[in-house]
Order: C-alpha cells, then sequence, then structure tokens
C-alpha cells in the first residue's frame, strides 16, 4: 500500500470516527460545567468516545498531511502553498491530543476534586481555540494547491471547498457568534471523505 492510498483510506476513516465520536457526546449541556458532569457520570465510556475523537483527528490530518507533502512536491505554480499545510496539519493533532489529555484527566479527577476537575476541563475547553487558526490557514493553502494540481474539475472543487471551510474556520476564530464553527467542521468531515473515496478511486484505476 502506498503513501496515497493509505492517506485515501485515512481521509474515509478518520471523519467516519469523528462523527461516531461526536454522537456518543453530551449534547444538553449548556455550558463547560455541564458537559463535563454529563461526561463524569460514565468516566470509561467518556475516555472511551474521546479515545476515539483522538484517533480520528489523527488519521484525518495525517492523511490531509500526507495529501499536503505530495501536492509541495510537485511542480506546478502553487505547489510550493502546500509546504505550510504539512506542517500545520499535525499541529493540529498535538493540540488536539493535549486537549484529550487534560480531558481524561479531569473527568478522572472529577470523582475526588470537582473544583480541580472542572479548572483543568476549562483549560482543555480553551487549549484548541488557536486551532482554528492552524486549520484555516492549512486548508486554504491545501485548496490552493489541489486546485493548481489537478486540471480535472472534481478535483479542482474539493480545492475550492477546502478553501471554502478554511476561510470559514478562520471567521470562526475572531467572530464566534456565527454557525460557521459546525459548518466548517462538518463541511471538513465530509468533504475529505469525498476526497478520500476519490484518491482511491485514482488508485485502483
Amino acid at each position: 500500500m502506498n503513501s496515497t492510498t493509505l492517506a485515501g483510506w485515512f481521509l474515509i476513516i478518520g471523519p467516519i470516527l469523528i462523527l461516531a465520536s461526536f454522537a456518543g457526546w453530551p449534547t444538553d449541556a449548556e455550558n463547560y460545567q455541564e458537559e463535563l458532569i454529563d461526561l463524569a457520570k460514565n468516566p470509561s465510556m467518556s475516555i472511551l468516545i474521546m479515545t476515539g475523537f483522538f484517533i480520528g483527528i489523527t488519521l484525518l490530518f495525517t492523511g490531509l498531511t500526507v495529501t499536503s507533502r505530495l501536492i509541495s512536491e510537485g511542480n506546478t505554480r502553487l505547489s510550493s502553498l502546500a509546504v505550510p499545510s504539512g506542517i500545520l496539519f499535525p499541529l493540529c493533532i498535538a493540540i488536539t491530543m493535549a486537549s484529550v489529555g487534560l480531558n481524561f484527566g479531569a473527568v478522572r479527577l472529577y470523582e475526588t476534586s470537582i473544583e480541580n476537575a472542572t479548572t483543568i476541563y476549562l483549560i482543555s475547553y480553551h487549549i484548541t481555540d488557536v486551532i482554528g487558526l492552524a486549520m484555516g490557514i492549512s486548508f486554504i493553502l491545501l485548496g490552493a494547491g489541489l486546485i493548481d494540481k489537478y486540471k480535472d474539475l472534481f478535483r479542482r472543487v474539493i480545492g475550492l471547498l477546502y478553501s471554502i471551510i478554511g476561510i470559514c474556520h478562520l471567521i470562526g476564530v475572531f467572530i464566534t457568534s456565527t454557525d460557521l464553527g459546525p459548518i466548517s467542521w462538518l463541511g471538513m468531515f465530509f468533504v475529505s471523505i469525498v476526497f478520500g473515496v476519490d484518491v482511491l478511486r485514482g488508485q485502483s484505476q
């Protein structure tokens, strides 16, 4: 299995795992305190959900990293734009790992120290605030690289959608009162799945 095929599978499996994790996440909580209370009711299940989320994020951004590096190795006019994407996508994995690790600690600590657990969870809640900036830049540059590298309309549309998703992530960093956050995340998942399927289809031909 070559790196392109592996990236294709990661782009499909990663978002599916993340969406499955979202299905088990507390949805009735109005703030982070209520969310932590719900998660602490069943620590083992909550940690399992978080693990699935982290594995999904790792697979997705690894697939995007491999794709970025493959594009950056090309000789097209904008191929070098994918270089920063190949650096920033792994950074998103590291930020997520830090956040999930803190979540683990908060859920486990809740039974013995509610105050400390709440503080830890609040830190994990906001440590990912910067991830929107990293993803925004990465997707805009990756999208531009895809549009420039491929001549077929389908891949160019994928590149355009990735660029739009990146713009939505950036806007969400500076304007938190919009609905662009959920839209950009869901868009990222579904576009990546479609792109992954197209990559695998191209490898099989």
